[in-house]
């Protein structure tokens, strides 16, 4: 009873964060998410690092922070596009550091600061396409938030149809605990909440609601197994404890990181 309180507490807590930042202006929303993307790569680096493989924390991160920060003033037209050619000198950093490093397992250590990279600074960054979306000009917070209630829906419809119905595993080598009757529960229950937000944001057409809908679950399902099979390979349950009774930030977003290239990619490409 005190665990579901303590859970409850901190949701009610983490999405009034969240929704107060992104309504308040595109500032709070760079300030949080750069601070959300730093605590991913500390906890990657804290899952993946040990006295085998040393990963080039500072450097990743670093190279991470600055890629959102581009992002942001590209994706807000406060800088041209070609600054982002900038970032790729501290890719290259990454190797060259190693060569001083005198550490072992040289290639290891670099896949993983660069995994770091693409897993969480890339999916992040893109995030600041969805803000600032050729839709709305200038910043609006419609689409992230569509993206975050077709997520939540989703999770709360694949519990609920999962627990009452769930019989067949999803995966279960990685994740036991989903079953394919939650999965398509929440699948249906999120495509026709998809169907809803047609009539809000009327920029997207209906038809590419209910393919974005679907797209958009299926991509939070393999970031989740996703993050669960990077824990479970180093042999970890949460990826943190920054949230009481939820884990880490990494556990909280790892939906969004699989969700969010897909969503900007499909608006960009098919709108």
């Amino acid at each position: 009873m005190k665990n579901l309180l303590v859970r409850s507490i901190t949701g009610i807590l983490f999405v009034a964060v969240m929704l107060a930042c992104l309504y308040f202006g595109e500032y709070s929303f760079g300030i949080l998410f750069l601070a959300i993307l730093l605590g991913m790569l500390y906890e990657f680096f804290n899952i993946t690092g040990s006295l085998k493989f040393q990963p080039h924390r500072f450097i990743a991160s670093l190279t991470g922070g600055l890629m959102f920060i581009l992002s942001f003033l590209i994706a807000s037209e406060r800088i041209n596009p070609l600054w982002f050619f900038s970032i790729f000198p501290f890719i290259l950093i990454t190797f060259v550091n190693e060569l001083f490093a005198n550490k072992k397992h040289s290639l290891q250590n670099i896949a993983i600061s660069l995994t770091a990279l693409i897993y969480a600074a890339v999916p992040i960054s893109l995030s600041n396409y969805l803000v600032f979306s050729k839709f709305h000009g200038n910043y609006s917070p419609k689409l992230f938030l569509a993206l975050l209630v077709l997520i939540w829906v989703y999770d709360s419809a694949a519990y609920l149809f999962g627990v009452s119905f769930g019989k067949r595993r999803l995966f279960e080598r990685i994740s036991p605990k989903k079953s394919w009757e939650g999965a398509i529960g929440g699948t249906i229950t999120a495509v026709a909440v998809s169907a809803l937000l047609s009539r809000y944001i009327t920029e997207i057409d209906l038809v590419h609601w209910l393919v974005l809908g679907f797209l958009i679950v299926v991509a939070a399902t393999l970031g989740d197994l996703t993050e669960s099979m990077i824990k479970r390979q180093f042999g970890v349950k949460d990826s943190g404890t920054i949230f009481p009774g939820h884990g880490g930030i990494l556990d909280r977003f790892d939906s969004l990181l699989f969700a969010i290239p897909v969503f900007v990619c499909y608006l960009e490409v098919f709108i």
